[in-house]
């Protein structure tokens, strides 16, 4: 034979044409993405909706204090004695430090310590409190605080604080049990010990209030014993004390005892009694010296306040500054500094009852500060972050060891709170913050004598609408969904309920139906984002990807634009921080509307169909003025929604039988549906049928992906079940067969081509020679080595009569086995690699089988014979998992694809009916196999007659050997794809080659795809986990771990019914097989798609040659 080898384009026409094919490909896909690209970023912002707020009205009093200042005046002169500075008695200098208490119920307070913590010597965060009479303790969550400490470069000192308060009760009775008795106190401190030690504190902060006076010499007492066990961690023991003059506290007394001693200097006034300063200079000078006194100066501590209490009717209430700032801003009441306290106050009238309200910010900070360090007190704590003048940290903290002049204080930081107006959960940013301008006037003494407010700083302010009363409106998050969003249209389309759904458009982007059914069954659609992110601190860029993206998208669909907008991680409608307010924001200056919500009954977390129910009832029927309840959030998306389809009609019903109204979005905002969703302009439109082609084909491909993934395990599943049981049914018909039997006189001609083959070839030779039952002759045929080949034989066995060397010029694997047919004497014929060995009965073994006449080859058991690495071992476990496994199988359907060149013998008279080894593909054992079958000859496997070959030891080896394997196979598919169109012979054409086709060729190409699309979707579902949490994801997290471990449970079991097949491996080869599939088949993906390459190019491909090592061993 001299053929044209198959998918040889001598032209170079076919590579020329497959060139311009891939790059017109690549270029329209960039065009494509460019234009897609630039469609996003060409957005145009929309004028925002007209929704309207209602705004408070509150009036101006006169300042609190002005009949103080008149009553107080006679104190002046001892005021100015006090602030000349001369240190009090017994008090030294103590080391400086800045110290911050932490709360976990408050936002505020987060934000605080995220922007200050690098200003904080010490941190004490709320985060225990111990109670009740059976002195439970309470661990407060404080997941914001937890991930700031964390994530700081530079964490400050941790003094968790443990109190006897919860909820803002005190419980003096419990804790004083609790000290009374012994066994108790040493159980307290059993616990917080390791709790303390888990959480890398540095110490811990008692803080025991309103103890009856019999408590305090336990309380003494447990110090001792906690300062006795923390002291050998190195720990510090610090404690809250009272400055008042009937505080009953014998403040030496507990200084004697602990590592540190914090005296409160704050609530002079308290909520509870008449308005007044809340710590006035005076008092607080008083209050310091009286109780430093008898305290060692390296053990005190001052805590001074910063906040502000309105009092109001017959209590109060307790504001951070901002929000003192944001009453005095709304009534239009500048506060003024009282001089006689140094405390800022005013006063206001809301109608209904007169409001006072007195704050400490960062003036009487300044003064009270200046006072500590004319005391030589250094170490200051604030109570507390979160409510405190922004302007405190332009003269507090590590930077600040000393005090700068009065004036630094005069540029007040935007507002950080959040000033919300209005009832209803649709929400409009009104204002945003604006710095404030103090003047303050100096004193002689460089105290702050005087301050002027020239404008208050203002924060975000955020104008709700949509309150309601007697009306619902449902709303659904995270869609649409495939399997549930379709339940849910069902059942709103039969209750003819309208809804509103927030989008995430990624999950849109192959739901096209589910979006145009929204708009024609009269739903309103939200822009939810793109992919789902926290765009808190998100760029502007970022956001405008999340929002433009997802616009384009249902531009696209369905010809209308999105409105309404709702902010992943948005839980309600009273957002607090500006994490939560600048996402809102972005989206208004797009013309968006942010929709809150107040009715949550948490269906994401699968709470059960009757806590559902229940808690969404219970939240529209709490609906008030202050706090509306008219916007119910479902999920119909983000997991497993069905106990969200079942409680939806009974919501419905139980809603409409109390004589609630469903309505849309827009109705409760009062704007039309086409306002909230109009019609695209005519500028938008050629945008949005481009963006159609390309989201269509985007969609297309994600859900091409989909079904592919999904067919590629359910193949390869069936594939794996079907190969194991097959090959377990001709085990179980072997071992009721008997064999044929040996037969020494039958005459077998071996051939072994070589092609520079001189490490190899000589052992080779000499494992032929050591068969045995069987009478052989050896024909080397030195295909033109430009090695010592032929020497090495001629010399070895130049007294062998069995061996022949026959030499040529090269000419290729065919042509050499093609001229040494011709001298050939057996009937058997034996091609033999050059690189394999045999045992000494495997000749004697394959020939046996061709006392059937019938009979044209017979394949046999190959081996990897050199396993000296990762890589040769990972081959090992291939040949006896896949190969071999396969070879089993398919010789019981009559389909076998190929009599391998390592271990195959052939009848001579087979070979010669169809013209000799073909010489046009590169897999000449694998052609030869197929045309002796298409001929009438039959083929059939003997796992006894085992060879040992050597396999590449190297990835490159490896990559180059089944490269021309793969380029092989898919010419002999080619050649022979008549076997397929006319079905004969049946076992080929029914199983044997359309399983080549679909297993080592179609999902071999595809499954670079799928490896790339499951990383995608393991890396996306642990991100949704993480923003989510699991409750949420768990049903896809489930779903992937299904498959993977049912696919992966059955490729094992195969793996294993392998190896119980193959008597004589050794089963420690199985560890490797999960990492085998891992990290080998990505060689075999690389090399079938780099052959179905060439294929489609069409250049000449030879052989190429291996580096051989001799390092196979027959074991």
């Amino acid at each position: 034979m001299n053929l044209t080898p198959i998918f040889y384009d001598a032209s170079g026409r076919r590579r020329r044409r497959f060139a311009f094919a891939v790059g017109a490909f690549v270029a329209l896909v960039l065009l494509s993405c460019a234009a897609l690209a630039l469609s996003i970023g060409a957005v145009p912002h929309a004028p925002l909706l007209p929704i309207e707020a209602e705004h408070p009205a509150l009036t101006r009093l006169p300042p609190p204090h002005e009949p103080l200042l008149k009553r107080a005046r006679h104190s002046l002169n001892h005021y100015a004695r006090l602030l000349t500075g001369r240190p009090a008695r017994g008090v030294r200098e103590n080391a400086p430090l800045a110290i911050g208490f932490h709360v976990p119920w408050d936002e505020s307070s987060a934000a605080s310590l995220r922007r200050h913590i690098d200003d904080l010597d010490w941190l004490i965060p709320g985060w225990v409190s111990v109670t009740g009479a059976d002195h439970r303790i309470t661990v407060f969550r404080d997941q914001a605080g937890r991930a700031i400490l964390n994530r700081a470069p530079r964490r400050p000192l941790l003094l968790p604080m443990i109190q006897n308060a919860i909820q803002g009760n005190w419980d003096g009775k419990g804790m004083a049990a609790l000290l009374d008795s012994p066994a108790q106190r040493r159980a307290l401190l059993d616990k917080l010990e390791p709790w303390l030690a888990a959480n890398q504190a540095g110490g811990a902060f008692f803080d025991f209030e309103e103890l009856p006076p019999s408590a305090q010499p336990d309380y003494r007492a447990f110090l001792r014993e906690a300062k006795a066990r923390f002291g050998r961690h190195g720990w510090i023991v610090a404690i809250a004390v009272p400055v008042g003059e009937d505080s009953g506290w014998d403040v030496a007394a507990y200084a004697a005892i602990v590592d540190r001693v914090f005296l409160m200097a704050y609530d002079e006034h308290e909520l509870s009694g008449v308005p007044g300063p809340i710590a006035s200079q005076a008092w607080f000078e008083q209050a310091v010296e009286r109780a430093s006194r008898g305290v060692p100066p390296a053990k005190l501590v001052v805590a001074i306040g910063n906040y502000g209490y309105d009092w109001h009717g017959k209590g109060g209430d307790s504001l951070a500054i901002d929000e003192g700032w944001q009453a005095a801003r709304e009534s239009s009441a500048m506060p003024t500094f009282d001089r006689s306290s140094g405390n800022s106050g005013f006063a206001y009238d809301d109608g209904t009852e007169r409001h006072v309200v007195w704050m400490l910010d960062a003036a009487s900070a300044y003064n009270q500060m200046r006072f500590l360090s004319r005391a030589g007190i250094g170490a200051v704590a604030v109570w507390r972050l979160g409510s405190e003048d922004p302007g405190l940290w332009s003269i507090f903290g590590r930077t600040h060891r000393t005090l700068p002049s009065p004036s630094t204080i005069n540029a007040i930081p935007a507002g950080t709170d959040v000033d919300i107006e209005g009832s209803g959960e649709i929400l409009k940013i009104s204002g945003v913050p604006v710095e404030g301008i103090r003047r303050t006037i100096a004193a002689k003494d460089g105290s702050i004598a005087a301050v002027d407010f020239t404008r208050l700083p203002s924060p975000y302010v955020v104008s709700r609408t949509g309150y309601r009363p007697g009306e619902v409106a449902l709303t659904f998050d995270d869609g649409p969904d495939a399997i549930w969003t379709p339940r849910i249209l069902d059942i709103l389309k039969r209750e003819h309920v309208p809804a509103t759904f927030f989008i995430i458009g990624e999950n849109a982007l192959t739901e096209r139906p589910l979006l145009e059914r929204m708009v024609a069954e009269g739903h309103e659609v939200g822009n939810h984002t793109y992919t789902h992110p926290n765009l808190a601190g998100a760029t502007d860029n970022e956001t405008a990807f999340q929002l433009n993206t997802t616009q384009r998208l249902f531009q696209a669909f369905t010809g209308r634009s999105l409105r309404l907008f709702r902010a992943p991680y948005f839980g309600d409608a009273e957002p607090t921080t500006a994490d939560e307010i600048d996402p809102a924001l972005q989206a208004q200056d797009r013309g968006y509307i942010s929709v809150g919500l107040h009715v949550d009954p948490g269906d994401w977390k699968r709470p059960g169909v009757q806590t559902i129910i229940d808690q969404t009832i219970a939240g529209v029927e709490a609906s008030n003025v202050e706090r509306s309840g008219n916007v119910v959030l479902l999920h119909d998306a983000g997991g497993n929604r069905a106990e969200t389809v079942a409680a939806l009609p009974v919501i419905i019903d139980q809603l409409r039988a109390k004589g609630y109204k469903f309505v849309s979005v827009s109705s409760l905002a009062g704007i039309p549906r086409d306002v909230a969703m109009p019609v695209i302009s005519e500028s938008d439109r050629v945008a949005a049928e481009t963006n159609l082609f390309i989201f269509g084909a985007i969609g297309a491909t994600i859900t091409a992906l989909g079904w592919i993934f999904l067919f590629a395990i359910t193949i390869g599943i069936a594939r794996a079940i079907t190969l194991s049981a097959l090959a377990l049914i001709q085990a179980r018909r072997e071992g009721k067969t008997i064999f044929p039997s040996v037969d020494p006189n039958r005459f077998v001609t071996v051939m072994i081509p070589a092609f520079n083959e001189e490490k190899v070839i000589v052992r080779a030779v000499q494992g032929v020679l050591a068969s045995v039952d069987v009478r052989i002759e050896v024909i080397v045929i030195d295909d033109g080595s430009s090695d010592g080949t032929s020497a090495v034989v001629t010399e070895a066995f130049a007294d062998e009569p069995r061996v022949r060397l026959l030499t040529l010029h090269n000419g290729g694997k065919a042509r050499a086995l093609n001229e040494g047919l011709k001298l050939a004497t057996g009937e058997i014929v034996i091609a033999l690699d050059a690189d394999t060995q045999f045992e000494p009965r495997t000749i004697s073994r394959l020939a046996r089988w061709f006392v059937d006449p019938a009979l044209g080859a017979v394949a046999g058991n190959a081996k990897v014979g050199n396993r000296v690495n990762l890589v040769t071992k990972w081959q090992a476990l291939e040949y006896i998992t896949a190969q071999n496994l396969e070879r089993r199988a398919l010789a019981r359907l009559n389909a076998m694809t190929v009599v391998p060149g390592a271990v195959g013998a052939w009848r001579l008279s087979a070979i010669q009916s169809v013209g000799g080894y073909p010489d046009d593909t590169l897999a000449e054992d694998q052609d030869l196999t197929i045309a002796i079958q298409r001929a009438g000859w039959k083929v059939t496997y003997d796992q006894y007659a085992v060879a040992w070959t050597e396999s590449p030891e190297s990835f490159g080896g490896l990559a180059k050997q089944r490269f021309r394997w793969a380029y092989g196979t898919l010419q002999c598919l080619w050649k022979h794809r008549a076997v397929m169109l006319h079905g004969r012979p049946p076992g080929l054409a029914r199983v044997g080659l359309p399983q080549a086709i679909v297993f080592q060729i179609l999902l071999a190409s595809i499954s670079p795809i799928i490896d790339l699309a499951l990383i995608v979707s393991f890396v996306t579902t642990w991100i949704a986990v993480q923003a989510h949490g699991w409750a949420q994801t768990q049903h896809d997290v489930e779903r992937m771990l299904v498959y993977w471990l049912v696919f992966t449970a059955i490729d094992l079991l195969a793996a294993v019914i392998a190896f119980a097949l193959e008597r004589r491996e050794k089963w420690r080869l199985l560890w490797l097989l999960i990492p085998q599939r891992i990290g080998y088949r990505q060689v075999m993906y690389y090399v079938v798609l780099k052959a179905i390459a060439q294929a489609l190019r069409g250049p000449h491909v030879g052989w190429g040659k291996l580096q051989r090592t001799g390092r196979v061993t027959a074991n």
